[in-house]
């Protein structure tokens, strides 16, 4: 995968990680069930971490 395409891809991851924070943000200052605001939580947090493992992959192969 050449730099264009790794920074294609993460485009799109960021911006999935970025919609999951936000609906993480309107349930949390909603009346959604506190359960399904948790699960949001770990879910936005969790793809961030994604983003970000994606990211330092990206720059160190990209090194090469």
């Amino acid at each position: 995968m050449d730099l264009t395409e790794m920074v294609k891809a993460g485009e799109q991851l960021f911006q999935h990680a970025l919609d999951a924070v936000g609906k993480y943000h309107e349930a949390r200052d909603s009346s959604v069930p506190e359960a399904e605001v948790e699960r949001l939580r770990v879910e936005a947090e969790s793809l961030v971490q994604i983003v970000r493992e994606y990211q330092v992959r990206a720059l160190g192969s990209s090194q090469h």
